[in-house]
């Protein structure tokens, strides 16, 4: 990564001059040829540029981040890759961190850490509502413009770095003086765990100092999972009680007992400034007027003030009054009045820059969800537009959410019903036809397929269209032999071949009794679509006439008892008619019944020992 100075990425961004770096990209200060704006351009160190599934998350990661769009979050503009180098091109923010603010000027008044507090909330709630979480949160990702416009920088670029470079050292990977209990354990992190790490930053502006100290990374991490930091206002007095509760819950060891959102921090944060604010206010008295006082002396003793001494503490007095409400009229009439422009409709920072040119102080009062103006927007302003107002009066300002963003139900595998009713409680709106298609697991009208996907976040109303199931898709099998099944057997037949039973035609028959298959259409063994119809015709009969026959059985040529038996198989199937003991010399006489053709087999002791055709 030696001597990029001066080289143009995509044949657009300029490399002008170093900035710094950390341990996984450096970072340049560029110019974007195109647009002729200044940016900042982070490339990758090279072990990391070389490992293909970190660059997997770290692209998707800068997607991720790239859809933000928030006055108080850096921007990123453009994300690719050049002669093995992987770049970020972000937002150019001229200003400090606010790490170096806090080695500068910490501990800071408290009203001011809850203006730079009150701007990470609103970026962080931004970032969690679009499912971004920060993960790195500590004060040298937080910058501050020259306006005093706070800006939090890296979002997502942790979750990738702590996924990926374990294997590097195998050491933990990340600013161990911010990290919450549950990063410091190896868990599951989200939106809690950025609150954690913006506890320890509320902490570190109000005092000074971190809350935990260690010799080695994994010792401070410890102490995050089993110590409790100082209380605030034992190292700095000033701290007010209120604002001490909001840090030290932020920094609770169980996220559950965090605050549940950025939102319902920035809530309490606001709570304590206007009331600070408030006793500010209430508690100014007028300065000292005059010389100083004389120095102290003997006491002398104490005597009744002359009248001349009456006249002029009055007059004194009247002289004051007199200034004050001069200074007041004065004021009054220098400031003067102005018409509020309106800004319903502009982004937040162009509001409090319009705000500001006409001499107005806006400040955001509440954020709404609406499915009219994009997040960021402003929806009302108060007082409203065109009203006249003195100069320095402040403007509320209530700020776009965007569409609240809901969870998709997952719905794959429900009945359509079903489906649709989850849906529309969860506040969707379902498609009205579905697609249909075939699936070789789920069944006939269950749900195979939904757009967008279960348990992604969408925009509250957004449609969902749904596939939905017509069982597994048929296949050509041959026909099953029915001819001579009972209609009863046929049926059982067809069903387990997944067929249906077409038309069903009787017909005269006097090969066949009544209710017997006589023909098929398609015939036997021919291929066939599941799902497809077999035409039947079935006998109404007679069916074949009863016929019998002499039979005589001739005495074994030994002198042993045999067993005889006489089988008969005609239209009615095969049956045996006749099973009798034969004796030394017996000869054996029988008549046989039997229906249409068939066959006559006579076995002695299991052995076929005749055989004829019955016509």
């Amino acid at each position: 990564m030696d001597n990029l100075l001066g080289k143009i990425l995509e044949g657009r961004y300029e490399i002008i001059d170093e900035l710094g770096g950390g341990g996984m990209a450096r970072v340049y200060r560029g110019q974007d040829r195109l647009l002729h704006r200044n940016v900042t351009i982070k490339i990758l160190r090279e072990q990391y540029a070389s490992d293909k599934d970190f660059l997997t998350r770290f692209q998707r990661e800068a997607q991720a981040v790239a859809s933000l769009s928030h006055p108080n979050v850096v921007s990123i503009y453009d994300v690719g890759q050049e002669e093995g180098l992987h770049y970020l091109i972000m937002e150019y923010v001229e200003g400090r961190s606010l790490k170096d603010l806090i080695a500068e000027r910490a501990p800071l008044p408290p009203l001011e850490a809850i203006d730079i507090a009150l701007q990470i909330c609103d970026a962080l709630e931004h970032a969690h509502e679009n499912g971004v979480i920060h993960r790195d949160i500590k004060p040298h990702n937080i910058l501050i413009t020259r306006n005093g416009r706070v800006k939090v920088t890296d979002f997502g670029i942790a979750q990738a770095v702590n996924e990926a470079t374990m294997s590097y050292s195998g050491t933990m990977v990340g600013s161990v003086h911010y990290l919450a209990p549950e990063q410091a354990r190896g868990g599951v992190t989200g939106a809690p765990a950025d609150i954690y790490s913006f506890g320890i930053v509320l902490y570190e502006m109000l005092t000074g100092g971190l809350p935990f100290h260690g010799d080695t990374p994994v010792a401070v991490a410890i102490k995050h999972i089993q110590e409790n930091p100082r209380p605030l206002r034992e190292i700095t007095p000033g701290v007010p009680p209120a604002l001490e509760r909001i840090v030290m819950r932020t920094l609770e060891k169980d996220p559950e007992r965090r605050y549940p959102t950025a939102a319902a921090l920035r809530s309490d944060l606001l709570a304590v400034k206007n009331a600070l604010a408030e006793d500010t206010f209430a508690t100014q008295v007028l300065p000292a007027v005059g010389v100083p006082d004389p120095p102290p002396g003997p006491a002398a003793p104490r005597r009744r003030p002359r009248v001349w001494a009456w006249v002029i503490m009055i007059l004194l007095l009247l002289g004051l009054a007199a200034a004050g409400l001069w200074a007041g009229f004065r004021y009054y009439l220098l400031v003067g009045e102005t018409a509020v422009p309106p800004v319903t409709g502009l982004t937040e920072g162009q509001a409090l820059d319009r705000l500001a040119a006409a001499g107005l102080r806006g400040q955001v009062g509440s954020r709404e969800y609406n499915a009219q103006l994009p997040a960021g927007q402003v929806i009302a302003q108060d007082p409203a537009a065109g009203d006249r107002v003195r100069r320095g009066r402040l403007v509320t300002l209530t700020i776009s959410q965007g569409t609240r963003l809901v969870t998709v139900p997952s719905v794959i595998g429900s009945p359509e019903r079903d489906a649709r009713l989850q849906l529309e409680n969860a506040g969707f709106r379902v498609a009205a036809d579905s697609l249909k298609a075939y699936h070789p697991s789920i069944p006939a009208g269950s749900v195979v397929e939904q757009t967008p996907p279960g348990n992604s976040k969408q925009p509250e109303g957004t449609e969902v269209r749904l596939i939905v199931s017509k069982g597994p898709e048929p296949q050509l099998i041959p026909a099953p032999p029915l001819i001579g099944k009972t209609l009863a057997e046929a049926q059982q037949l067809l069903k387990a071949a997944k067929l249906q039973q077409g038309t069903l035609t009787y017909q005269r028959s006097d090969a066949q009794f009544p209710g017997v298959v006589i023909d098929q259409d398609p015939r036997p063994n021919t291929s066939v679509l599941q799902g497809s119809a077999i035409n039947l015709t079935v006998s109404q009969g007679p069916g074949p006439a009863q016929k019998q026959v002499d039979v005589t059985v001739p005495p074994a040529p030994d002198d042993k008892d045999h067993e005889v038996r006489i089988v008969v198989t005609d239209a009615k199937g095969t049956s045996e008619v006749l099973k009798k003991k034969q004796g030394k010399g017996q000869q054996i006489i029988a008549t046989v019944t039997y229906f249409g053709n068939g066959k006559l087999q006579i076995f002695r002791d299991g052995n076929l020992i005749y055989v004829r055709d019955l016509t």
